[in-house]
């Protein structure tokens, strides 16, 4: 027995072999894959450490560590994860807390047991992931994780019953456990569809440890929405009921912004808690269903002015749409908006008072430019015209790239760098307004997004996240005005992308992503997005009437139990099958023979049956060769590798065919 570090030998007990810890140790890093990309690249180099040190000690038969040492070691992982999250609340503490735990279980894995637990909380693992992330794309990591828990708990098994190794190896192991799991799925399909619905999840989350996705928050400031640019991932689907609207109206309002400290812009109070006026039809109302994909924060995104409100959700004085609870899953709602309504068209002294505030030291250039255009045009209309042509006409640049801002962002801005994204130009466009007395407030939410002509639905990506502007004219109401179309309308006209640059050899790239959005377009919809009323409709579609929980339930014990009858029945009808494959290949081999009226009698031993019948076969000799090769494989000596596969083959190749008989002598 090979010593272990410090020259002592290794305790029997610790002794698994490598090849069940190794299935092992591969679930979990499988399970635990995208976890570990998401946590802090310390928190993997710890997991992945420990892992490869277990198989070490596998192969080389090492000591496993006193226990003192393994609870030492535990701590201090402990440690790093608090250190690393800032404590251990949250999802994303909480799943990194269970990833190192099955990584420090690696330093006491001795015993079959601990084997089965790490594969069995693996399962619980993978399941875990789709607390962040619901993608199509993640159902082959969920089918390739379960399917290698499954082979790890067969290989366990099998080491149990003191089979050292897998009759066929690993690959069989893998077949017989993509058996299991596709045997699973009727089961997990009737449980789908008949599973009672209910209208709100089973469990919530507390705001504090959401960890936000989209970036748009209720504040603003120069360089926030830029970041978002690289996120490509889709922000939501609109399904239109009719022509979509045309690039120029495809405005998605989300958080608005009242108040500027001078840096940020924040919402207001007032305008947020106070009920919007009800908006009547109109005659070019937009009527869509949106999809939106988890943010993580409280509103919706809707073109303007909703006619109808979504269920469970409230519109503001400022018409923006928010819900009570943050938007943790794939959420569907339909809107009805009303583009040619007029947002109130008298405006109170105080949202005015609001509208116009800004702090009296900041930005004095721009105060003295507002100041003297507003002694040039008296009406709000025109001044607003020219500011824009300004901005058209002088070097303002569109990009990605700008410089930080200093204690005068909008003189700086406005007169030095002229180089910035869409909220450096709503930012300074409002300065300018609030400082020449116009009432304005910043919109921040999405613009644009791409049409999908073979799934007849708009999808808006994250980078296509962007900011305006809204100034109060009399007789108008509150109006729209985006100083990005004026320097940029490549930007409106086609989405965030086209101010990218260099993308002309991607277009196969994203023309492939689009694709695959369709895919996952189908997949929100018909899976994720089976919600109760749909599975009535279902429900109706097979004839069967609205139906309470309770005769859901009844329903789905009664499709599992006819699934469970119907796999009972096929079990029982397929003939005695062997896990051994040598024994296998002779039952096979039986069958043929049987076929031909050759088959062995009841308690008949396999030499006595291959005496009996050889004289009988037109190559008896062999078939009673394969019948002693048998023997000898299943109860003698000759169990190496290359003479089972060997008696495989001449059993599934040996022909079954009658000797010849001499014919009698015909009767005169």
């Amino acid at each position: 027995m090979p010593p272990g570090p410090g020259g002592t030998v290794n305790r029997p007990a610790t002794h698994l072999p490598l090849g069940p810890v190794a299935w092992t140790v591969a679930t979990f890093l499988v399970a635990a894959l995208p976890h570990l990309l998401a946590m802090p690249p310390v928190l993997g180099v710890v997991v992945f450490a420990l892992c490869g040190w277990r198989l070490l000690v596998a192969r080389k038969r090492w000591r496993l560590p006193p226990g003192w040492l393994r609870l030492l070691l535990t701590i201090a992982a402990i440690g790093l994860l608090a250190v690393s999250y800032g404590g251990l609340w949250g999802r994303r503490a909480a799943t990194g807390m269970l990833c190192l735990m099955l990584a420090a279980k690696m330093m006491e894995l001795s015993r079959l047991r601990d084997l089965r637990m790490v594969a069995s909380v693996s399962l619980f693992l993978i399941a875990s992931q789709f607390l962040f992330n619901e993608r199509l794309v993640l159902l082959v990591y969920l089918f390739g994780g379960v399917l290698l828990a499954l082979a790890a708990l067969l290989r366990i098994q099998q080491l149990d019953v003191n089979r050292r190794t897998a009759p066929g190896g690993d690959v069989a192991l893998l077949r017989q456990s993509a058996l299991l799991l596709v045997s699973a799925l009727p089961m997990a399909l009737a449980l789908w569809v008949t599973f009672p619905r209910l209208a709100e999840p089973l469990w919530g989350l507390p705001d504090e440890v959401m960890d936000g996705k989209t970036g748009l928050s209720d504040s603003m400031s120069p360089g926030s929405i830029a970041n978002l640019f690289l996120d490509d991932s889709p922000a939501f689907r609109a399904e239109f009921a009719g022509e979509p609207p045309p690039p120029s109206q495809r405005y998605w309002r989300g958080p608005v912004l009242w108040r500027f400290d001078g840096d940020t812009w924040e919402r207001a109070f007032l305008p947020s808690r106070t009920e919007a006026p009800r908006v009547p039809p109109g005659s070019n109302d937009y009527r869509y269903t949106v999809q939106l994909e988890p943010h993580e924060r409280r509103w919706l995104f809707a073109l303007d002015h909703p006619v109808r409100v979504p269920q469970d959700a409230r519109l503001s004085l400022d018409f923006q749409l928010t819900r009570r609870n943050p938007i943790t899953t794939l959420t569907e709602y339909s809107v009805r908006s009303n583009p040619d309504f007029t947002d109130m068209p008298r405006l109170p002294v105080t949202l005015r008072q609001l509208a116009v505030s800004l702090p009296e030291d900041r930005n004095p250039r721009t105060r003295e430019m507002a100041l003297e255009l507003r002694e040039r045009f008296e009406d709000d209309r025109a001044l607003i015209d020219h500011v824009l042509d300004w901005l058209r006409t002088e070097p303002f640049y569109y990009s990605l790239e700008t410089a930080p801002l200093g204690r005068h962002g909008a003189d700086e801005f406005l007169f030095d760098l002229r180089t910035g994204y869409c909220e450096y130009y709503a930012s300074a466009f409002a300065v300018m307004m609030r400082a020449a007395d116009i009432p304005a407030r910043v919109v921040t939410g999405y613009q644009g997004g791409f049409w999908q002509e073979g799934g007849q639905y708009l999808l808006v990506r994250n980078s296509d996240a962007h900011a305006w502007v809204e100034v109060w004219l009399e007789g108008s109401g509150w109006t729209r005005v985006d100083p990005t179309a004026a320097v940029s309308p490549a930007r409106i006209r086609s989405g965030a992308g086209s101010v990218a640059g260099g993308g002309e050899g991607l277009e196969w790239l994203r023309a492939l992503r689009n694709r695959y959005d369709r895919l996952q377009h189908l997949w929100n919809s018909w899976v994720l997005g089976f919600d109760a009323d749909r599975q009535q409709r279902m429900m109706n579609f097979f004839g069967l009437p609205n139906l309470s929980r309770t005769g859901m339930a009844l329903l789905m014990a009664g499709v599992l139990g006819l699934i469970v009858l119907a796999l009972a029945w096929a079990w029982l009808r397929q003939p005695a099958r062997s896990r051994d494959p040598v024994r296998r290949a002779w039952l096979r081999l039986a069958r043929r023979m049987q076929r031909r009226g050759l088959g062995p009698g009841l308690g008949e031993t396999p030499l006595a049956w291959a005496e009996r019948v050889a004289h009988r076969l037109a190559d008896g000799a062999r078939f009673l060769e394969l019948a002693r090769d048998y023997c000898a494989i299943r109860y003698g000596d000759r169990g190496n590798e290359a003479d089972r596969q060997r008696f495989i083959r001449a059993a599934r190749r040996f022909p079954v065919r009658r000797a010849v008989e001499p014919r009698r002598a015909a009767s005169v």
